[in-house]
This record gives C-alpha cells, sequence and structure tokens, in this order.
C-alpha cells in the first residue's frame, strides 16, 4: 500500500504547530483507506515525515516521538532558508522514490508557494486549500472553500493518481496518540546535482515590527472587515469600540493588505491569534484563516447583512444587518 507522506513545516530551527495537525489529517485518510476498502494491516498505508532542516535530527527526533511516527531526516544544503526552488529540487526525487498516494502540505505562505510546482514535477494532482476529507464509498473526496469563503467545493481526484494537498490551519485537529515506541528515523543528505542552475537565492527575511498586546489583552475586539464599506468608517467602530470597557479594535486582512489598517491589527493564522470574552465581528464574512485566530473567544457575535456568510455558522449570535447601519443607530442610542 502506497504510504502518505508528510512535509513538516520548519522555521528556523522549529517544527511550526501546523504539522501535527498535518499528521492528523494523515491518520483520518489512513483511516479512511482502511474502510474504504478493507485494508489488512499487513497493507495498511504508513505515514512518514519529511523533514527538510540544515540539522533535521533534533526536529526529527521530537516528530517521530510524537506517536510513533516516522521520520525521513533530510539534511539540506547550505544555505538553510527556504526557497520554492529549493524545495521542488530537494524534495521529488525523494519523493518519486516513494511513490506516496498523498503527499501533506500546510496551507500556509510557505506551502502555498511550494506545493502546486512540486505537484507538477510530480506529475500528481494538486488541491489546495482543503478543510475536509471524506469518503463516500468509490474514494476519497476533498472540500476546499469557495465563492468568498462562503460555499465549498467537492472534489475528487483521478483514481491512480498521487495527490498533493495544501491543508487549512485549523481544520484538522491534532490529537493526543500514545505509542509504545518512537518511528523510525531515516537519514539523508541532500547534494546539489551539478550543472543545475539556481534562478532564486534566499537573502534575508524581513519580520514585520508588531505590537498587538492590546489585541491580546482585550476582553472585547470589536473586528472590521470588508463589509465596513469605506476606509473613513473605521472612526465610527473605534467610537462603537469604545463603548465596550477593555476593548480593542481588530480587522480581517482584506482590510490589511488594502491599507486601511496596521498588521498588529490583524487577527488571524497571518497576524494574531485572540481568545475575548466577547469578539464583535463586524462586516466580516469568514475565511478560515480569521476563523482560526479567533476560535478561541468565549462568545461570538456576527454582524452581517448575509445571514449565509461562513462567520454566522460559527457565531453564538447573528444579526442580520448592514454593518455601518447597526453601528451608528448604536451609537445614536448608547
Amino acid at each position: 500500500m502506497k504510504p502518505i507522506l508528510i512535509i513538516a513545516e520548519v522555521m528556523g530551527e522549529c517544527v511550526r504547530p501546523v504539522t501535527w495537525e498535518l499528521i492528523a489529517a494523515a491518520r483520518m485518510i489512513q483511516n479512511l483507506i482502511e474502510k474504504e476498502g478493507g485494508v489488512n494491516k499487513k497493507k495498511f498505508p504508513g505515514i512518514q515525515v519529511i523533514v527538510p532542516a540544515q540539522n533535521p535530527m533534533p526536529l526529527a527526533k521530537k516528530i517521530s516521538s510524537h506517536g510513533g511516527i516516522d521520520v525521513l531526516a533530510l539534511e539540506i544544503p547550505t544555505p538553510a532558508a527556504y526557497t520554492s526552488e529549493a524545495y521542488k529540487n530537494w524534495l521529488s526525487p525523494e519523493i518519486s522514490e516513494l511513490a506516496p498516494s498523498h503527499i501533506l502540505v500546510a496551507h500556509t505562505s510557505q506551502g502555498r508557494d511550494f506545493a502546486p510546482g512540486l505537484a507538477v514535477r510530480l506529475k500528481a494532482v494538486s488541491i489546495s486549500g482543503v478543510n475536509r476529507i471524506v469518503s463516500d464509498g468509490d474514494g476519497l473526496l476533498y472540500s476546499r472553500p469557495v465563492l468568498n469563503n462562503t460555499r465549498n467545493m467537492v472534489l475528487r481526484p483521478e483514481s491512480g493518481l498521487p495527490v498533493v494537498l495544501t491543508l487549512m490551519a485549523g481544520s484538522f485537529s491534532p490529537q493526543t496518540y500514545e505509542a509504545k515506541d518512537p518511528g523510525l528515523i531515516i537519514t539523508k543528505k541532500i547534494s546539489p546535482k551539478p550543472g543545475l542552475p539556481v534562478q532564486m537565492v534566499h537573502e534575508k527575511i524581513l519580520k514585520q515590527e508588531t505590537n498587538n498586546q492590546a489585541l491580546k489583552m482585550a476582553q472585547t475586539i470589536v473586528a472590521a472587515g470588508r463589509g465596513i464599506g469605506e476606509k473613513s468608517n473605521l472612526e465610527a467602530v473605534l467610537r462603537f469600540a469604545k463603548c465596550f470597557s477593555s476593548s480593542a479594535v481588530g480587522a480581517s486582512r482584506p482590510l490589511v493588505d488594502m491599507g486601511w489598517i496596521g498588521y498588529d491589527q490583524q487577527v488571524g493564522i497571518t497576524g494574531a491569534s485572540v481568545a475575548p470574552m466577547l469578539y464583535l465581528a463586524c462586516g466580516i464574512s469568514g475565511s478560515s484563516q480569521h476563523l482560526a485566530g479567533m476560535k478561541e473567544s468565549d462568545w461570538v457575535v456576527s454582524i452581517n447583512k448575509n445571514p449565509d456568510a461562513p462567520i454566522c455558522r460559527h457565531a453564538d449570535l447573528c444579526i442580520t444587518a448592514g454593518v455601518m447601519e447597526f453601528i451608528r443607530t448604536f451609537l445614536e442610542n448608547d
């Protein structure tokens, strides 16, 4: 039975937590294949994690002890910093030798960067942004958000081809798994192929200065989304937030990308993860990235004119109204 591969998300000298979610998704696929095909233990698909790093052994040991997972520790040449070209050059030959059925990658800026190109080199199916995996008896189905995250598209890949999946963070919860023994660790050193042109050279990573302590400490967060309409409406949102004690103003990524609000106020996977007592989502549709950043909130209120917005399925209270009309009416009667 073909193995299931996971490409660990390595940043610096650390394994990013999303890797444990990839392992949970791999186990889910493993179980679905077993139930669907009546696979016996001898043919049960194995799971292996690939750890590409300049010094992969400490990371490999940590992963192998996590539920007895087998690990391929790939010692990559210097410079150790990530580029999509290097990952595709290093990983595609190793993955081809292993002939997996699935290759799981995190749907992060790094994973989205190299996974589609890797799939091309492997002549594999590429499905990005997967948030759910199920079986219907005829094979596995993969769900991904579309139409501004208001709908999910269900896809069935062509039979017999390997599948490269990028998985949405927060969609597959890591599970505690006890194993008697750690998994097997195989070490391998990657040597650059002579004559292979290097078209991309890593220079440095510039970390944007942020100070999101206000969001971290706030008991109430009023988060603005694209539904507020205009940048000038942020003033009313700020006044609305001041109506609540120990409050702070947050935002979804589109407002940050448009330059309406600072990055230190962004809530989501690429921003701050928050856990206030009250989270007021104002004109936010609710992408999976945003939901992952505010899922620990005690109480969520959505103000959105679209009752079918994804945020409404995760809110404790949904107010179906134009967000600025609601805020201005609230302020007039405060």
